[in-house]
């Protein structure tokens, strides 16, 4: 499984979302990779998904989480994607 979360710098709300996403990541042992929507690489993440909103969260390339979750979202949803990962 592959976990992206889309944030920016000037987003405070995205370390927040941030400190959730790697816990919860670390107790599922899923590697959380942070995508710096200020670099070439995240703007054409962004563009690709048509994301508008920050923080934004991919799970194998799908977006699946737009927005602030709160931590029994963010674990209900790994939960979910893990039961229907082979």
């Amino acid at each position: 499984m592959r976990v992206q979360l889309l944030t920016a710098v000037w987003c405070s709300s995205c370390q927040r979302e941030q400190d959730i996403w790697q816990r919860i990541c670390a107790r599922h042992g899923v590697t959380l990779e942070i995508v710096d929507l200020e670099t070439p690489a995240g703007e054409a993440v962004a563009s690709r998904h048509h994301l508008k909103i920050m923080p934004a969260v991919l799970i194998d390339d799908q977006p699946r989480a737009i927005g602030v979750q709160t931590e029994d979202e963010v674990e209900a949803l790994l939960a979910a994607v893990e039961q229907q990962t082979p």
